[in-house]
């Protein structure tokens, strides 16, 4: 993030304060001194009185804006000088005007963007220690606020710079303020003809951690109108139809991706991995209905006649709900199960599709433990035990994969660990376990 925020701003080339202007009136030349020596009340005052006497003139209006710009400089904190920034920007706007309409120019309508832009340049650049120098952010209680404010008095002084919006809304992801990060992002976009696939994918993620999905999936529809290639607007997208349960749209979203370039590895990977990570909400649903059935078994020992009657019911409704998550868990299952496999087909050395298949073997196993747990019937029980330890060994296979290609990953060493428990592989377990640092 802070070599992301170094890139995003530049060195800025700052021109001379400029004091070499020529002018031929006595009160501009007290009003320069005035300013040099900090004493802005009395410049201004002398400056309203030569804007009284000459209103057309933008000379006025020029030194104005400078004697708040160095004003501004003197205030503490830097929050405090939006109130500057803002009567700068108007008095050389206006200064501009004017210059622009005269039909002899004074010397200082050829400063005016060099006036500008050593403002913004100072403000811009000021935020860089605060957002990326360790002993700088440590010296300062909330050390990103100070760097917002130097960019928002960056963006006063200078609106139609698109680089200071951008770094302001990385400011303000970086503070974890993702409706200031989305608006400010906006804001940057509007200028931009037409904003890059990035911008789109920063704002829709801003969104999603809002938890405004519907938003998300909008800014990331209207980025694919423009970027239609993009593999990452287009993984965002299917993730936020995800979230927001249109299921069936996110794995078309995909697999019209995998259409248009069915040997990338990576468009599989993305498929396999997004509809197993759908079926984690299912599996959490069947655990909760198991944990309510045996609630309800309980009551049902000691209940008779029509409340006997109406726990049977319950409980015959919440088997069904359970079946009919297992048949949904399944058909995800098997969409991710042959996407995974056939990116470890195209690129076999793909650690994260090992993991991701370790990851669906292991609750595909944890469901007939449950099943197995749940039954009356020996021959069942039996029967489940057996296909539970097969997904098990097929999950364990798969870790052990994965680990070989990633021997970092303490999260499917921990997983191994306990697969190698259950199947009674003690040594290896306990190597498991010093390997997942536990």
């Amino acid at each position: 993030m802070k070599k992301l925020l170094s890139n995003l701003i530049p060195v800025i080339l700052f021109f001379g304060i400029l004091s070499g202007c020529e002018t031929s009136s006595p009160a501009i030349d007290q009003a320069q001194v005035n300013i040099y020596t900090q004493n802005f009340d009395s410049a201004h005052a002398g400056l309203d009185r030569f804007i009284e006497q000459n209103p057309n003139s933008g000379i006025g209006f020029y030194y104005k804006a400078l004697a708040y710009a160095q004003e501004a400089v003197t205030v503490e904190p830097p929050s405090d000088r939006k109130p500057y920034y803002r009567d700068f920007r108007e008095n050389i706007v206006t200064a501009r005007e004017f210059f622009d309409a005269a039909e002899e120019k004074p010397e200082e309508a050829g400063d005016v963007s060099n006036l500008i832009l050593n403002n913004w340049g100072r403000e811009h650049n000021a935020s860089l220690d605060y957002a990326t120098n360790d002993s700088v952010m440590a010296s300062v209680e909330e050390p990103l606020k100070i760097a917002a404010s130097h960019l928002e008095n960056a963006i006063i002084i200078n609106p139609d710079s698109t680089l200071s919006y951008d770094v302001l809304s990385q400011i303000h992801f970086m503070d974890n303020n993702y409706e200031s990060a989305a608006e400010v992002l906006s804001q940057s976009m509007e200028l931009k003809d037409p904003p890059p696939a990035d911008d789109y994918d920063r704002l829709g993620a801003f969104y999603t951690q809002l938890g405004e999905t519907e938003k998300a999936i909008d800014v990331l529809k209207e980025g694919l109108e423009l970027y239609p290639d993009s593999v990452s607007l287009t993984q965002k997208l299917a993730d936020n139809y995800m979230t927001a349960g249109e299921r069936e749209l996110a794995i078309e979203v995909l697999e019209d991706l995998i259409e248009t370039e069915p040997q990338n590895p990576q468009y599989h990977l993305a498929l396999g991995t997004i509809v197993l990570t759908e079926t984690d909400s299912f599996t959490g649903q069947i655990s909760d209905l198991y944990d309510e059935i045996y609630d309800l078994k309980s009551e049902l020992r000691n209940a008779s006649g029509s409340k006997a009657e109406d726990l049977r019911s319950q409980i015959e409704s919440l088997e069904q709900e359970i079946n009919k998550n297992i048949d949904q868990i399944q058909r995800l299952n098997d969409i991710a199960e042959q996407e995974l496999l056939r990116t470890i087909e195209l690129r076999a050395d793909d650690a994260i599709a090992y993991n991701a298949l370790g990851v669906l073997y292991n609750n595909k196993a944890a469901i007939l433990f449950g099943q197995r747990n749940y039954s009356d019937d020996m021959d069942l029980v039996d029967q489940y035990d057996t296909q539970a330890k097969e997904q098990l060994t097929k999950a364990m296979e798969n870790y052990e994969k994965a680990v070989e290609l990633n021997p970092d990953n303490t999260s499917a060493w921990r997983s191994l660990s306990s697969i190698y428990i259950t199947l009674d592989m003690q040594e290896k377990a306990e190597e498991a376990l010093d390997k997942a640092g536990m």
